[in-house]
């Protein structure tokens, strides 16, 4: 007999306990939906690897701890590099402005990222007691608490929301097979809702799945493309960190409507005014901009997300539609929240709304 079936006092308590229930849950999650949604892509896109894994570990606790670590330390490598990146703007910085104080403090730490030694950092972070920074920042500290304490809360804020993602991650990628079965005896097995979602489940993998892999095609093709381009320029380095902006340009590709564009064009018009304010040659900024746009961005754009949503049955218009309204609407989570929406609106109106639709006009 279907649960769904009849109804009395008693069955009307226990509902009503299940949706105060749901609403707390709810409302708990509210703030941290972004996150939520950032985990579930995660899931999607790590799924093949994390089953893949699991017939050979055959233990879901270290297959989603393994998956999660191939996930997580390639971010943390590339976080470290724009960390050094940073270092060095801001010796730049500090060395062109009236900070030499500032400068003479964290030169230890400075030189490093000058030089790009990690182990002096470490040392000159074990060595150093404090006193020489706090010296330097003795003069300017009550006006700086305020700022300070406002990245001190953002800081806590970004490591919340990461802890937070790596625990819905790792749960899903544990948990999922027990969470499927669980849904489907609840449901009574129905074939209907069942078939749904395995339907909805599949699509959802099949797009997420393209999306890491084209953030991944799109940035081995920039970074092959500006390294061979380092290699070959005569006046010197055009891409001053190929890979740093390789990585961001794989990210980039997640962005509606605009993708990668949003990060190399930028950075051709750094060039470019470079190229005009000193003697680099104009010729830089100019290839730059034909092999990101030729190379970088036509390849990965039309061949490698045609062929990945090849796969799918969702059209790629519909998709991209997804991305795009979700994002205008929700804001940075409708990213993921988008191409969700669009996979159930799909199937419910392939599997569920013409049979709704003749009931409803048979009466």
């Amino acid at each position: 007999m279907c649960a769904f079936h009849g109804w009395n006092g008693r069955r009307a308590i226990w509902t009503g306990l299940g949706l105060a229930i749901a609403v707390a849950i709810g409302f708990a999650l509210y703030s941290y939906l972004g996150t939520l949604l950032f985990a579930i892509f995660l899931y999607y896109a790590t799924r093949p690897l994390n089953r893949l894994l699991d017939r050979r570990v055959g233990h879901p606790n270290v297959t989603a701890s393994i998956t999660i670590l191939l996930v997580v330390l390639p971010m943390m490598a590339v976080v470290g590099y724009a960390g050094l990146v940073a270092l060095r703007e801001l010796d730049q910085f500090l060395a062109a402005s009236d900070l030499e104080t500032y400068r003479s403090a964290l030169d230890p730490y400075l030189s490093v990222a000058r030089e790009g030694d990690v182990d002096r950092f470490r040392e000159a972070l074990a060595s150093d007691t404090g006193q020489s920074i706090a010296a330097a920042l003795q003069q300017g500290l009550p006006g700086a608490l305020g700022p300070l304490s406002s990245i001190a809360g953002s800081v806590f804020g970004i490591l919340v929301r990461f802890f937070l993602m790596i625990t819905f991650l790792f749960y899903l990628l544990r948990d999922d097979s027990k969470l499927r079965r669980w849904f489907s005896r609840s449901v009574d097995h129905d074939e209907n809702i069942v078939s749904f979602l395995e339907a909805v489940d599949d699509d959802l993998e099949t797009i997420f799945v393209g999306n890491l892999a084209i953030v991944g095609v799109a940035a081995v093709i920039a970074a092959g493309t500006y390294v061979a381009l380092n290699l070959f320029a005569s006046g010197g380095q055009v891409v001053a960190t190929p890979v740093l902006l390789a990585f961001l340009i794989g990210i980039g590709t997640l962005i509606p409507a605009v993708g990668m564009k949003i990060v190399y064009v930028p950075y051709g018009l750094y060039l470019f005014v470079l190229s005009l304010a000193t003697p680099t040659p104009l010729w830089q900024p100019i290839v730059f901009f034909l092999l990101s746009f030729t190379v970088v961005d036509t390849v990965p754009d039309f061949f490698a997300r045609s062929l990945l949503s090849a796969r799918s049955g969702i059209h790629m218009g519909l998709v991209l539609l997804g991305y795009f309204l979700g994002t205008l609407a929700f804001g940075w989570y409708g990213l993921f929240l988008g191409p969700i929406v669009v996979v159930l609106a799909v199937h419910f109106s392939h599997r569920r709304f013409p049979v709704l639709a003749s009931t409803l006009l048979s009466e």
